[in-house]
């Protein structure tokens, strides 16, 4: 009986489960990239908005904790902005302060006492880190499992079993034997959906001392679980 790697849709499985993993690799790249250089563009645009924008004066209109809102004139038109407070200013409503806008858009506008202010780049960067420390660990361990599992699909066959799946617990019957007892890894339990529409039909399972693969014809792609008691 041949192993389960001889078979070119076994082989175009596991090749789209890697590349799954490596494709989260390459977001958490781009991200960590997006979070460093657009963080540092848009800080080099701030600093080029206080040298060269226009100045003018404006007006606290209200002060938060760590926000302050004012108001300036520029190009005929009042304005309102909110920023947050990142120096050791104090800001008291109905001072004024000094302003520079940028003439082409002059709603865009810095304190001159919070230079490094830059609307939203805070939030931003944070999000794009978190969305990197997701995609790093979900990468490394799908590509970990791939090279795992090519070992396994290299030394063993596919063998006809019948599915029986509640939640991300599974139990794999071949006719004779005992039922094989596993639970989908974490990093599958996002696509039990489409194992749960095969719930009581027969796929193609393969165990490997606790690691169970699992496919089924169709769905062009591999489902790890680790074997139970």
């Amino acid at each position: 009986m041949s192993v389960a790697w001889d078979s070119a849709p076994t082989r175009q499985a596991w090749r789209s489960y890697r590349n799954a993993g490596l494709r989260w690799l390459a977001v958490a790249a781009a991200c960590l990239v997006l979070a460093i250089g657009g963080g540092q563009l848009a800080l080099a645009q701030s600093r080029t908005l206080l040298t060269e924008g226009t100045a003018t004066l404006g007006t606290v209109t209200a002060v938060e904790a760590d926000r302050v809102s004012f108001r300036y004139d520029a190009e005929g038109e009042s304005f309102e902005l909110t920023l947050d407070i990142v120096s050791d200013r104090a800001y008291n409503p109905g001072e004024q302060v000094e302003v520079r806008y940028d003439r082409g858009d002059p709603a865009t506008a810095r304190l001159v006492d919070e230079p490094r202010r830059v609307p939203l780049i805070g939030p931003a960067v944070v999000a794009v880190f978190l969305v990197a420390l997701i995609a790093v660990p979900v990468g490394v361990g799908s590509v970990w499992r791939a090279l795992v599992w090519r070992r396994a699909l290299a030394r063993h066959p596919w063998r006809l079993a019948r599915l029986r799946i509640h939640g991300s617990a599974v139990s794999l019957t071949v006719p004779g034997e005992e039922p094989v007892t596993a639970r989908l890894l974490s990093t599958t339990r996002w696509r039990t959906k489409t194992l749960l529409g095969l719930d009581g039909r027969e796929l193609w399972m393969l165990a490997d001392g606790r690691h169970v693969l699992l496919t089924a014809d169709g769905t062009n792609t591999l489902y790890g679980a680790r074997r139970t008691a």
